[in-house]
């Protein structure tokens, strides 16, 4: 049996398409690949952290397919008022949705695998990207938690990429209160700092980026009526524009484009839709992988510098 090669994973934010990015991470892994180390912003947070807590390629499947995921957009209470409830939530809420659903999900998706806090991982073996509204700069977890007088190694690993996904105004922002002053520090999208971070892999490993295609940039126009779905369109502009401008780390970068062609906040979606979603990822990644030259396969596992 072949050692499986281990890989850093650099995963992307795309909301509900987060679905497709375990898929391809579930392909790596049927392809030989192991993830040692992750990094991930918004849903790809969700993703790295189950595949540092130990998901194998079968594991992910069965977890990923068997979340509800409508149940995750937890509307807050003003939702139901009819006509205006979206409207509302933005000024009393800050979001349409909690995100508790989400948080607990994790919890219980991370503790299958014994994992709580990020001590429970190994050192620098998963970075989430979020960001402070607050303070109007991007934290990386657990790295930055120091600066609000939290210790990283004890922070809720399922938090922290509760924190990374919290798109404005479809989930509230996270508190995070901090410790040296006591004052509150409102967390949010990691997607509004990097939602491809591939800036911050540093690592003697093979570095492969996990992102969506930009086939998809100009599908799906979005009907703006008002002020709900004009925030709406805001937020994924954001979020898809950002990963369709090409820079010089990701020309250097090993990169798995995957098709998704969903709306990132379209919770809605049935069970088929999901597994629709997954297969599309794992295709894409067994693809690119069967794809790749030895040769080109042999010199990603040379030893490379740290700084490299």
């Amino acid at each position: 049996m072949v050692e499986p090669r281990p890989i850093l994973g650099v995963f992307a934010g795309g909301g509900i398409k987060g679905i497709a990015l375990a898929g391809a991470a579930a392909g790596a892994m049927e392809s030989g690949y192991s993830f040692e180390r992750a990094i991930g912003t918004s849903s790809g947070a969700l993703i790295a952290s189950l595949v540092i807590a130990g998901y194998d390629s079968d594991e992910l499947a069965e977890a990923v397919l068997a979340i509800p995921w409508p149940d995750l957009a937890d509307g807050v209470g003003v939702n139901s008022v009819p006509l205006v409830g979206k409207h509302l939530s933005f000024v009393f809420g800050m979001g349409q949705c909690s995100g508790k659903n989400l948080e607990r999900t994790w919890r219980a998706l991370l503790r299958a695998k014994g994992v709580r806090r990020f001590s429970d991982l190994p050192r620098d073996a998963l970075k989430v990207v979020t960001t402070d509204l607050t303070h109007q700069r991007g934290v990386v977890m657990p790295d930055h938690l120091s600066d609000y007088g939290v210790a990283g190694e004890r922070f809720s690993v399922a938090r922290a990429v509760h924190m990374s996904s919290a798109v404005p105004f479809f989930f509230r922002p996270v508190p995070l209160r901090s410790l040296r002053t006591g004052k509150v520090a409102l967390m949010a999208d990691g997607a509004l700092t990097s939602n491809f971070p591939l800036r911050l892999a540093r690592s003697n490993l093979p570095m492969f980026g996990f992102k969506f295609s930009d086939a998809d940039s100009l599908a799906q126009p979005m009907d703006i009526r008002g002020p709900a779905s004009l925030v709406r369109a805001v937020v994924t502009a954001s979020m898809r524009a950002s990963g369709t401008v090409r820079g010089t780390l990701m020309d250097q970068a090993t990169v798995v484009e995957i098709p998704a062609d969903r709306d990132p906040l379209d919770f809605n979606l049935t069970p088929h839709q999901a597994r629709q979603l997954f297969e599309g990822g794992r295709l894409a990644a067994v693809q690119f992988f069967d794809q790749l030259e030895e040769d080109a396969v042999l010199s990603y596992f040379r030893p490379k510098a740290a700084d490299a």
